[in-house]
C-alpha cells in the first residue's frame, strides 16, 4: 500500500495575523496566550469577493495530485471527499469531483464528514477497502475547507487560526504487503459534543449568516493525555519502539499540545513538522500537508520508513495511526 502522491491548493490571498491580533489587542483581549498556544503568523483566505468554493479548491487539488503523480482518473477506483463545510449536500461533492473530472463509471464516490480527523478516517477506510477489494487499486481523497464562510471573526481563537485550502492525496494497493496501514487506534470523548457547532442551533434552525460556535474550555488537551497514555502501548502491541519511529504527524492545530507530547517523549524536534505558522490549520487535511511540506523541505521518505499519526476531530474523537511508507 503506497501513500507516495499529495498535492497542496490554496488561494492567492495571504492574510497576516499580526493585524487581527492588533484588534483583539485594542479591546483589551490578551492574544499572547492564545498566539503561544497555537503558534499562527498566516493563512490563506478566498476574498469576499472571489467565486472560489470549497468544491472549486477541491476539484484544483485533485487535478494538481493527478498531474503531478502522471495517473489517470481513469485509475481511481475511489474518490472521497472530506469536507466540514461542503458546497453540496445533494448529490455529494465527490461526484461533482467525479465529473468535472471526467471520472470512469464504476467509481465509487462518497463525501465524509469527520472534522479534523476526517482524512486520517479516509485513510484508514480506503487502505482497507482496496486491500479487500478485487477489482480496486487506487483512491482519491480530496481534503477541502472554507472555513472563512463559517468561522466568527470575533471569536479570538477562530478569527487568526484556519485556512481556507484543498489538499489531495493518493492511495494506491500496488500489492506490497509489507508497507502501509499496520494498526490504528480510536477515541472518543463525546461529552464534548457541543462545545464546538455549526450551525449552531442544527440545520432545522439554521439561519443565513450562522457562525460556528466555540466554547474555550475545548482545547485539544484530552486528545493530548489520549496521545501520552495510548502511544507506548500503541506501539508496543506492534512491537516498535519510539526511536523507530522516522516521522511523527500530529495535528498541526496547536503547537503547545505537539510540544506537551514532544517533551513528555523526548522526541527529536526535527521528526516532528509544525506547519501551520506560516499556512495556517487547514482541518482534516494538517498531518497529511505536514508530511507534504516535510518531503518537500527536509527530506524525503524512504521505503520502510515508520510514520507515526495523531490527530483529532471536534466533539471529540482522537487517533492514532502506525503507517510503514
Amino acid at each position: 500500500m503506497k501513500l507516495h502522491h499529495t498535492y497542496f491548493y490554496h488561494p492567492d490571498f495571504v492574510e497576516n495575523n499580526t493585524a487581527v491580533i492588533e484588534h483583539f489587542e485594542r479591546q483589551e483581549i490578551s492574544m499572547q496566550k492564545i498566539q503561544n498556544a497555537l503558534g499562527r503568523a498566516e493563512r490563506f483566505i478566498v476574498p469576499k469577493n472571489s467565486f472560489e468554493t470549497t468544491l472549486s479548491m477541491g476539484i484544483e487539488a485533485a487535478r494538481g495530485v493527478l498531474k503531478e503523480s502522471n495517473i489517470s482518473i481513469l485509475d481511481m477506483d475511489i474518490i472521497i471527499f472530506v469536507s466540514s463545510s461542503p458546497e453540496h449536500h445533494i448529490p455529494c461533492d465527490a461526484i461533482q469531483i467525479h465529473h468535472a473530472l471526467n471520472g470512469k463509471p464504476n467509481t465509487l464516490c462518497y463525501d465524509m464528514n469527520a472534522n479534523c480527523i476526517g482524512a486520517f478516517i479516509a485513510l484508514d477506510q480506503v487502505s482497507r477497502y482496496l486491500k479487500g477489494t478485487r477489482s480496486g487499486t487506487k483512491a482519491l481523497v480530496v481534503c477541502a475547507e472554507k472555513f472563512s464562510r463559517i468561522l466568527d471573526p470575533d471569536n479570538p481563537i477562530t478569527a487568526f487560526c484556519l485556512s481556507d485550502s484543498a489538499f489531495a492525496f493518493i492511495v494506491e494497493n500496488d500489492g506490497d504487503d509489507t508497507s502501509g496501514l499496520l494498526d490504528v487506534l480510536y477515541h472518543t470523548d463525546s461529552s464534548f459534543c457541543n462545545t464546538v457547532l455549526y450551525p449552531p442551533k442544527g440545520n432545522s434552525h439554521h439561519d443565513h449568516g450562522d457562525l460556528t460556535t466555540w466554547d474555550r474550555i475545548f482545547d485539544g488537551m484530552g486528545s493530548v493525555n489520549f496521545a501520552l497514555e495510548n502511544i507506548p502501548l500503541f506501539l508496543k502491541r506492534n512491537q516498535i519502539s519510539l526511536e523507530q519511529i522516522d516521522l511523527f504527524l500530529f495535528s498541526q492545530f496547536s503547537i503547545r499540545n505537539i510540544n506537551m507530547i514532544r517533551d513528555y517523549f523526548q522526541l527529536p524536534e526535527e521528526k516532528i513538522p509544525f506547519y501551520s505558522k506560516e499556512l495556517g490549520y487547514t482541518g482534516a487535511s494538517s498531518p497529511f500537508l505536514a508530511l507534504d511540506q516535510y518531503q518537500k523541505e527536509v527530506k524525503s521518505l524512504k521505503k520502510g520508513d515508520y510514520i507515526l499519526i495523531w490527530t483529532l476531530g471536534t466533539g471529540y474523537q482522537a487517533g492514532l495511526m502506525l503507517w510503514k511508507y
